[in-house]
């Protein structure tokens, strides 16, 4: 897998971390070292060559992962950039656009600085002292990161699952916060840095304002931003092409590009849950912008897709999660180099819109974002773990304002933990560009409750309609792609999470349900992973017999818990069982 890598202390490690992460082929370390600190980034090569950076100078080792999107208008030398993180990181990280996730090492100060951007496109992972087996040249304790969680598994003795970040994940679809699946090894939520000097501390550096804008003018605003942030991500990568489903906030981007030379390049590919091929390629047609519908390998089996995306991810989200699994595991670098995400996401946190003065932004949260209900994720787990904490700590840590701000903020660090955590299956591939820009994120948060969905009441479900901001988008663009339908049956592919029954949530689980149940390799790799969970701490042996005899009798609405349980027993028996033959040990083989 792509990614940085680093230490404060050990350097010469650094090979070490670098063969524990998920590799292929044409991979390319680039690496520096300043006393026993060392740094480096695991990247594409001549694929992406405008993306991830590594730099030594004046005492410093910096290191992005990614690119930093509006550098040149902000006219920032590296060297400035990097000693304006260790000088004054929070004003100089609160300037900078994504998607990168990025480190210094100040070895004059015996100081480390680690940083995501504002909408944390990429993770980072760190562990700091006792398992990381050394210390800095000043006695401090060693500092080891990571874009994966293997390498700093690897260093803990006794590598642990950590319960509520299992919890997490069946709550979510993906950890959030600042935990992750092992025990004393720390995430770092979107727009935060951690510094490491005499202390450890975290702070949000940047977060969008509390107050709301006015509905007049809105929409111009949102586009200028969206514009600008777009063309940002755009011109760091010549070889481009756009992740093209068909939708109408992938068309969006497809028309704000289409003025480019040359045309924008555009791929799709159809998934369970959406993918609209016909749709795509009409919209696609309409602007100019060549068109390649890629369809998987059949002999690219859907367990070693599994493997992949679990390998890549850190069995950090579920692996359902992941869009066009089988082909983006396989195909896709042969289709593209540098891939696009649009991100427009004119559909995110809409429920938001329905949150009064008085209600909870943790209620609100909790209802339209989980996956399974609290209750059922306390009978998966065999301690007394509260998934609501997670909920509250997440809240707690977005924006302090009306319920409704505060409640879009909290949705947008759980898409990081999910939707965003999943796009390393891609990266482990081919480059990714997300849209990570604060004015756009800024303007989006502080969205008018009129562009949301309108006021009803917060226990209501809120339907599939189109949120009136992407009507009003798509006039502003003059453009007549709002008129092709979308979806397998004309509708907007974007679907209700609420629609689904028995408590429970997943877009695409029920293709998966269905594979299970005709696929005699599918079912077996997934009988056998959910045998070996069934034992594993944390979970409850007969909680998780239940879920799986329900599954087995094709009782489940969604498969999310499945896949979230699934991918922890198969990251698990490779990184934290302590037999050789078991770390080794793929169920790909049943």
């Amino acid at each position: 897998m792509t990614g940085l890598i680093g230490r404060s202390a050990g350097g010469g490690r650094l090979d070490e971390m670098a063969e524990a992460m998920v590799g292929e082929d044409w991979y390319e370390l680039e690496s520096a070292s300043e006393g026993s600190a060392a740094v480096g980034v695991l990247e594409h090569g001549t694929r992406d060559p405008d993306a991830n950076v590594v730099w030594r100078g004046d005492g410093l080792l910096g290191v992005v992962y990614g690119v930093v999107s509006n550098r040149d208008r902000l006219a920032l030398s590296w060297g400035d950039l990097f000693r304006g993180v260790a000088d004054d990181s929070r004003d100089t990280l609160a300037r900078l656009d994504g998607p990168f996730a990025l480190a210094c090492v100040d070895t004059r100060a015996g100081a480390v600085h680690l940083a995501t951007d504002k909408a944390g496109s990429r993770p980072l992972y760190y562990a700091v002292g006792d398992d990381t087996g050394a210390a800095g040249d000043d006695g401090s304790d060693e500092v080891a990161f990571a874009s994966e969680l293997g390498p700093l598994a690897a260093e803990r003795a006794d590598p642990t699952l950590d319960a509520r970040a299992v919890g997490d994940l069946l709550l979510f679809g993906g950890v959030v916060g600042d935990r992750t699946l092992v025990e004393g090894v720390g995430s770092l939520p979107p727009a935060t840095r951690l510094t490491v000097d005499d202390e450890v501390s975290t702070e949000r550096y940047w977060e969008p304002a509390a107050e709301g804008l006015a509905p007049s003018g809105y929409p111009d605003r949102w586009l200028a931003d969206y514009r600008r942030a777009l063309a940002d991500v755009a011109t760091t990568a010549a070889d481009r092409t756009l992740w093209f489903p068909g939708d109408a906030d992938s068309r969006i981007a497809a028309a704000v590009l289409a003025d480019q030379t040359p045309p924008v390049r555009t791929l799709t590919c159809g998934r369970p849950g959406g993918g609209d091929r016909e749709a795509a390629a009409r919209v696609a047609a309409d602007l100019g912008a060549p068109n390649t519908q890629a369809h998987g390998d059949p002999d690219h089996h859907l367990v070693d897709a599994v493997a992949d995306a679990v390998a890549a991810t850190d069995a950090m989200v579920a692996w359902s999660a992941v869009e066009a699994l089988t082909y983006v595991t396989d195909g896709l670098h042969e289709d593209a180099d540098v891939l696009v995400h649009g991100d427009a996401a004119l559909d995110a946190a809409t429920w938001a819109g329905a949150i009064g003065a008085d209600d909870s932004a943790a209620s609100a949260l909790y209802e339209h974002e989980r996956v399974l209900p609290a209750e059922s994720v306390r009978d998966l787990l065999a301690t007394d773990a509260d998934p609501l904490e997670s909920v509250e700590e997440v809240v707690a840590a977005s924006v302090d304002g009306p319920a409704e701000r505060t409640a879009a903020d909290a949705a947008g660090q759980v898409r990081a933990a999910t939707e965003l955590r999943s796009r390393a299956v891609q990266r482990r591939q081919v480059g990714t560009r997300t849209l990570a820009s604060g004015p756009l994120l800024d303007t989006a948060a502080r969205m008018p409750a009129a562009y949301r969905t309108g006021t009803r009441p917060i226990s209501a479900p809120v339907g599939a309609g189109t949120p009136p901001i992407r009507r009003a988008i798509a006039d502003l663009l003059g453009s007549d792609l709002a008129t092709i339908p979308t979806g397998p049956a004309g509708g907007d592919s974007t679907a209700s999470r609420d629609e689904e029954s028995d408590g429970e949530r997943g877009a695409t689980g029920d293709a998966y349900v269905r594979r299970y149940a005709t696929d005699d390799r599918f079912r077996r790799f997934v009988d056998d992973l959910l045998d070996g969970v069934a034992e594993r701490a944390p979970l409850d042996d007969e909680a998780v017999s239940a879920l799986h005899e329900r599954l087995d009798e094709g009782e489940l609405s969604t498969f999310a818990p499945v896949a979230a349980l699934t991918g922890v027993e198969l990251w698990a028996r490779r990184h934290v069982d302590d037999d050789t033959a078991a770390r080794g040990r793929s169920a790909v083989e049943v």
